[in-house]
């Protein structure tokens, strides 16, 4: 057994038996106790009272100060009692208590017999002065009310400063990973806990989750900003509240239906002018979502389980369906309309089970297990036929569990801990039939098949894969508490395998230009890979100490992150070998980030709160580390391909003689080392990336039950790496390029005419010398600026409401001395295309709204949500894993997210002169860049992040009546999602401008409405409680 696996062991055990679980108090009460005069009272027991609580009740005394604290609460109502010798018991009843908030409950105690009780109606805080966490918490009555397709990311798109990869219309994203960023922070820095227990996958650096079912939980809390030692990263923090059970047997029902029949067409001149044929629907949608838990033994143990039966089938926009051969195909291309269009049919199936066991009045354990099964039956894009080149996604497992223990040695002592996992089994596969064995004749004559001028693709899909990513975690942490002060000590440690597998049919793809074989792109298939978290293991310390109305957080994490390659044997595919290797260690991290923040309760009465944070967040790291330098990989390579006997199939081995019998793929193209992956090398001092954010905000309460809040964040990432050619001859000079080995070659944009400078080597031995080197670059910086405000309302009879505006803006400079690639240093009209803040990159404005209110009239309860959104970025760019897309893979190339851009080659000519191009040098028919070395330059003809898509605006909207019944709750609704029918889309088809004779035109589908939001959609459903 490995030094690292016993190490891992070790600490699981200790997590279970000694001191195990991170979980974080989700939350709290807190506050003095004084007499009639203003003093404060010592020794005061106070006791937290609710049916939440397996044991019933919690109970502390009130320190030298008159202070306590009650941690480690589940939300819900309680009952808060005030009792001490000599004086009146002081009950406060009806206290609501939601997740990740700290509650300030004060009492005056009057002289008087114990047995003197005096109950008073309980006001529940809306205003948290002791935290600087921001966080939105939504109750199981939002969840039930408020529209949505009941998944973390649809619900987690109505909060304030979150957006996503994609925005969700009655579900037409719930079946695929969609990504969260917040503060300029992407995907892998989210955090998914269940009761405070981690259950991030491995895969992306934790980008990829499970499909967690919604309805099992009795709230979910966003948090967005601030952060304590127990958060591993900076990004959007998902802490899910589990349902439990409870002393009386209850549970829940959703069913949901949609139908083709009642969506309507968002369709219209414009996009049906821009390219649109068809649009992406939702063709059939159900979704039963069962929940049963109450007493196995009243007090004692309870038990929860929960099933859900999901399916979402949908119409793929520009999609056919053939009849499954390569000729029928053809038929559905060239005659449109005369084949039906793709259908995507998605399920997915959960069954959940928790049970909670009080062992003793002071120790308390929970396990939890959730297994998924996924199945999407044909995952398309425009122009792709379901029939051949669809992919099947196939997810037999996503398995999530956790084990917890909590155990309240004293009134001051807390010691928590557990043990958690996310393993993952998913394959991309072909259509039904379209795999064949490996090698035979079937094999070899069913290729995938790319037509690049229609950008069509049928016979097969690119290739199978196989994911299989297991992460396991171990946690835990002990607190000693007193009024004063909250003390905490604890880890966290993770680790894990990551495999993966690659096949394709022929071990190739056949490339087409208007329907006349081109090209082929050869596969070193099939491979098998595997990368390993050794650990990650954070350490942390943190005192939130409360002075007077003052409350000062200070707290560090220490980090160790090891990550390797998993050694490989020898792998032999038709056209290249990968070479067997053993283990390979990556660099090692340690690091240490500080978690500071001060809270100022202003008027002393808890309803006003001044706040400053300074906390420091580390990339997230689990295997992409070791990805990016494994050399067990899938690579391509290009070659011509003439179809010499007119069999449609690229024949040939390696070594043949090109165009004779037998030989129709031109090998003399193909690198003779063709299957050893290039590799780049890390450089033994890289440092993981982090980012410091600052905040400073405050709260107010203006009406009862009605906060407004205001914020202020500013990012600075560090740490930034670069990818360099060290190998390149020359150094290029900080925001400019002198360098005798390139020349300067200036092209006029066919938009406007704006001269832009891009670099040449002088001769093609330049850029022949590889060797990458991977390193952190001082010169690299990446910074974000947002203003929030927000509201929250907990208005009578139940009703909720909140929302609010974020402003915000993430400028990145690139120009830096230590790039080899004067590309990078790109000038348009005299302004760098690496610094952005003289690119005129946009603040960004969204609105969101959202709650639910139950009307006086009937039993009637309105619900709903409205999102005014920016324009996604084209061309945005990232510096740094920190802040890139779902796989959270760093950028290395820090000019890839290209805005519009347009590829020259040396036979490249003029089409017009707009502007004053042609006083400056611009001819009509004139070569762009005569004596061209490179193969093409990609210029850039608008900055990065400049241009955006239309603002999107989507209003959903919610109508139930209420029906009670001996105990049940019965809530019929109907949910109408983009009620205004809105077509606004968030993406184009492609950015790359191809000149016409009209200045400013592009031939092709330039800037055509790419990804849609769905029209309006009906859904019937209903809700039970009982």
């Amino acid at each position: 057994m490995t030094k690292s696996r016993i190490l891992s062991s070790a600490l699981v055990v200790a997590a279970v038996l000694l001191l195990p679980s991170i979980a974080r108090a989700q939350s709290a009460f807190a506050g003095v106790v004084k007499d009639a005069t203003g003093a404060v009272l010592p020794g005061v027991t106070v006791e937290a009272a609710s049916p939440a609580l397996i044991e019933q009740v919690r109970s502390v005394t009130t320190d030298a100060n008159g202070a306590y604290r009650i941690e480690n609460l589940r939300p819900g109502t309680y009952t808060l009692t005030f009792s001490l010798p000599g004086f009146a018991t002081v009950k406060k009843e009806a206290v609501e208590l939601q997740s990740n908030f700290t509650a300030t409950i004060n009492a005056d105690l009057k002289v008087g017999a114990v047995e003197e009780t005096v109950t008073v109606a309980g006001e529940s805080p809306v205003v948290d002065v002791q935290s600087n966490a921001k966080a939105q918490v939504l109750s199981r009555d939002v969840l039930d009310a408020v529209p949505s397709a009941h998944t973390i990311q649809s619900v987690g798109q109505l909060v304030v400063g979150v957006t996503l990869t994609a925005p969700d219309v009655g579900g037409s994203q719930a079946m695929q990973q969609t990504y969260f960023t917040v503060h300029g922070l992407g995907a892998a820095q989210t955090s998914v806990l269940i009761d405070g227990m981690i259950v991030n996958g491995l895969q992306g650096d934790g980008a990829i989750q499970s499909y967690l079912n919604e309805g099992a939980n009795q709230e979910m809390v966003y948090q967005t900003g601030g952060g304590n030692v127990d958060s591993p990263t900076g990004g959007v923090k998902i802490n899910l509240i589990p349902k439990e059970g409870g002393n009386r047997f209850s549970g829940s029902l959703f069913e949901g239906y949609e139908t083709k029949s009642l969506q309507a067409s968002n369709g219209n001149d414009f996009l049906y002018s821009h390219g649109v044929t068809s649009l992406d629907q939702i063709g059939a949608y159900s979704d039963t979502d069962v929940t049963q838990g109450g007493p196995i033994q009243k007090d004692k143990l309870w038990f929860f389980g929960s099933g859900r039966l999901f399916t979402v089938n949908k119409p793929i926009a520009s999609t056919i369906n053939s009849d499954g051969t390569s000729a029928g195909a053809l038929r559905c291309y060239n005659n449109p309309g005369t084949c039906s269009q793709g259908v995507d049919a998605q399920h997915q199936y959960s069954a959940l089970a928790r049970l909670t066991w009080q062992v003793s009045p002071r120790n308390k354990l929970s396990a939890y297990m959730d297994r998924i099964h996924k199945v999407r039956g044909a995952a398309m894009s425009p122009g792709d036929d379901q029939a051949t080149s669809s992919v099947r996604w196939n997810s037999p497992n996503y398995t999530t569990a956790t084990v917890k223990w909590t155990s309240a040695v004293s009134n001051k002592m807390l010691i928590e801990g557990g043990y958690s996992t996310n393993i993952e089994r998913y394959n991309n596969l072909y259509a039904e039939g379209v795999e064949k064995p490996y090698g035979s004749a079937e094999w070899l004559a069913t290729a995938r098949h790319y037509d690049s001028t229609f950008g069509r693709r049928w016979v097969t899909s690119d290739r199978e894969t196989g994911q299989y990513p297991d992460r396991y975690n171990a946690q835990g942490s002990a607190s000693y508490i007193t009024g004063t002060h909250s003390i905490k000590f604890g880890f966290q440690d993770s680790w894990g395998v990551f495999n993966h597998t690659y096949r394709a049919n022929a071990d190739l793809y056949q490339n087409y230009v208007n329907v006349a074989p081109a090209t082929v792109t050869l596969y070193n298939t099939p491979i098998w890979s595997a990368e390993r978290l050794n650990a990650n293991l954070g350490l942390y310390g943190q005192d939130v100490w409360t002075a007077k109305r003052v409350t000062v957080t200070i707290g560090g994490r220490w980090e160790y992150v090891k990550e390797s390659i998993v050694g490989q044997p020898e792998q032999i595919g038709r056209f290249g070998d990968v070479k067997p290797f053993g283990d390979v260690d990556m660099p090692t991290w340690k690091t240490f980030s500080p978690r500071t923040a001060a809270v100022l309760d202003v008027f002393g009465n808890g309803k006003t709160a001044l706040r400053v944070g300074f906390n420091r967040f580390e990339q997230a790291a689990t295997t992409t580390l070791a990805s990016l330098y494994n050399a067990s990989a899938v690579t391509t390579a290009s070659a011509a391909w003439t179809d010499l006997n007119r069999d449609d199939i690229a024949q040939g081995t390696p070594g043949c003689v090109y165009l004779t019998a037998g030989c129709e793929i031109n090998f003399t193209q193909v690198p003779t080392s063709f299957g050893v992956v290039s590799l780049a090398n890390p450089d033994p001092n890289l440092k993981r990336p982090y980012v410091d954010q600052f905040n400073v905000g405050g709260t107010h309460e203006v009406l009862r039950g009605v906060s407004l809040s205001f914020e202020w964040f500013h990012n600075q990432a560090k740490n930034i790496w670069e990818r360099n050619n060290v190998a390149r001859p020359g150094t290029f000079a900080n925001g400019a390029v002198n360098n005798p080995s390139y020349r300067a070659v200036t092209i006029f944009s066919p938009i406007d005419g704006t001269p832009i400078t891009m670099y040449d080597p002088i001769n093609a031995t330049v850029n022949r010398a590889v060797v990458q080197i991977d390193s952190n670059d001082t010169d690299l910086s990446q910074s974000y600026n947002a203003f929030e405000f927000n509201f929250n309302a907990r208005l009578p009879h139940g009703a909720r409401i909140f929302g609010g505006s974020a402003t915000d803006r993430a400028i990145a400079y690139s120009c830096t001395a230590a790039t080899t690639n004067p590309n990078f240093l790109v000038t348009i009209g005299g302004v760098n295309y690496c610094d952005q803040a003289n690119s005129g990159i946009p603040w960004r404005t969204q609105f969101k709204l959202a709650g639910t209110v139950p009307l006086p009239w009937y039993g009637i309860i309105v619900s709903g949500s409205y999102q005014a959104l920016p324009g996604y970025q084209l061309g945005t760019q990232s510096l740094n894993g920190l802040a890139s897309g779902g796989s959270g893979t760093p950028d290395f190339d820090i000019v890839s997210g290209r805005g519009t851009n347009m590829t020259v080659t040396a036979t490249t000519r003029y089409t017009v002169c707009p502007g004053n191009s042609a006083s400056q040098g611009c001819v009509v028919g004139a070569l762009m860049a005569p004596g061209l070395v490179s193969s093409s330059l990609l210029v850039p003809l608008a900055p990065p992040g400049v241009e955006l898509t239309p603002r999107l605006n989507q209003v959903d909207f919610s109508l139930a009546k209420r029906i009670t019944f001996r105990g049940i709750r019965f809530d019929p609704k109907v949910d109408l999602f983009n009620a205004f029918n809105s077509s606004d889309y968030f993406s184009v088809r492609t950015t790359s401008f191809t000149p016409t004779a009209t200045a400013g035109t592009s031939a092709g589908t330039y800037m055509f409405p790419g990804s849609i939001l769905q029209g309006r959609l009906l859904r019937v459903a209903a809700v039970i409680n009982w």
